[in-house]
């Protein structure tokens, strides 16, 4: 029975992921960022991204991917994690390796551009999930 719940749990958080994308944990961009707009989202035209002078790795980790990989972990895919071994075994070894899948990322995530997250805060979330996972 408690099998049955959590597979039925499971589903439901990669649905609700896939409809309405990953949430960037609010108190996280209060605690670290405090951004000038809103981040863009899928269903929202073009918008100029969030101030991130002078944010950290984690803190730009906790604004852009956390919802989605919260501990390195995946709640839409949880077969496809952050942590080290994960990345090693899928030759994921340099922060461009993670920067490359941002910008281009398969079926589930989103896509993080250059106007979203500018090369400087890609780079430094990759060196913070290299290290910390």
């Amino acid at each position: 029975m408690y099998r049955k719940i959590a597979a039925g749990l499971a589903v439901a958080s990669m649905v609700i992921g896939l409809v309405s994308g990953c949430k960037k944990e609010e108190s996280a961009q209060k605690a670290e960022i405090q951004p000038t707009e809103a981040p863009k989202t899928a269903s929202t035209p073009a918008q100029t991204p969030p101030t991130t002078e002078g944010a950290s790795g984690e803190g730009l980790f906790k604004m852009h991917c956390s919802g989605c990989h919260p501990n390195g972990g995946n709640v839409v895919k949880p077969e496809h994690t952050l942590k080290r071994d994960h990345l090693k075994a899928h030759n994921i070894t340099k922060a461009e390796d993670i920067v490359k899948i941002m910008r281009n990322p398969g079926p589930g995530m989103n896509k993080f551009d250059a106007a979203t997250v500018p090369d400087k805060d890609a780079t430094a979330i990759a060196e913070y999930v290299l290290k910390t996972y």
